[in-house]
């Protein structure tokens, strides 16, 4: 079957298990060592896609990201904490499930810091003038719950176990998302250059059909062959960040910040 009949009429089947990072990853496997750099580079970048934003909302009392977008990483995150930490003990104490649940958890404090400076620094962007503390915690607390009960709902359908399917979609919306709000916005304050030149590495590492970390841990789902619409996606996410760029660049020079 070509990849037009794949994108027409073919769906991988089968599901990504903690046995798939053991097999793949583990000391000695064949192409391990691809497939641990595929790995830090994602969490490199995904990093980056914070640590900017943090110091530009520190900075300019502004950052790139829309309220929803926080509550949803910080769900999607919380989430993770959970679902490697329980695969760590599931799969013999596997290294890298201890490392990715930490990383999670340094994810999710973040997240709550940036959910502090959106009530803080950014709430004229995100509510009405006059909204009330109150208001704004329980709008936060309505997102969570409604993003962590419907993300496990999605694992669920997905039959997720180690959310690997799920997670290529936080992917899709760091690389999409914030060049569309900064053109909203009409101006470059919580964004510089260099957090869109990020996006567009995340797109690249993400969705090359080569050595990206989802087809490492899972080639028979990830790979061209076999996942045509996975590709095609990164196709639109590499779109969106360059455009983001372009954005960036055509609007007006922010003010210098004191």
């Amino acid at each position: 079957m070509n990849i037009i009949d794949k994108l027409l009429t073919g769906y991988p089947a089968g599901d990504v298990s903690g046995q798939d990072f053991v097999d793949h990853l583990s000391i000695g496997a064949p192409g391990w060592e691809g497939a641990w750099a595929a790995i830090a580079l994602a969490v490199v970048f995904g990093l980056l896609v914070y640590i900017i934003p943090l110091w530009l909302v520190e900075r300019e009392k502004c950052g790139p990201y829309p309220l929803w977008l926080h509550t949803f990483y910080c769900a999607a995150d919380f989430m993770g904490i959970w679902v490697f930490l329980a695969a760590w003990g599931n799969y013999d104490h596997f290294l890298l499930f201890l490392l990715l649940a930490i990383g999670e958890a340094i994810w999710v404090a973040m997240e709550i810091w940036c959910l502090y400076r959106a009530v803080t620094y950014e709430r004229e962007i995100n509510w009405k003038p006059g909204t009330e503390m109150s208001a704004m915690i329980r709008d936060i607390a309505i997102q969570l719950v409604v993003f962590y009960v419907g993300l496990n709902f999605l694992r669920f359908e997905l039959h997720d176990e180690t959310m690997w399917k799920f997670w290529i979609f936080t992917q899709v919306l760091i690389t999409i998302v914030p060049g569309l709000v900064m053109e909203k916005r009409g101006t470059r304050l919580g964004n510089n250059m260099a957090l869109q030149v990020v996006f567009v590495c995340v797109a690249l590492v993400s969705f090359n059909p080569w050595c990206n970390m989802w087809l490492a841990i899972a080639p028979d789902f990830f790979s061209l062959e076999a996942n045509p619409w996975y590709y095609l996606m990164g196709v639109v996410c590499l779109f969106f960040a360059i455009r983001g760029c372009v954005i960036y660049k055509r609007l007006p020079e922010k003010p210098q910040v004191k």
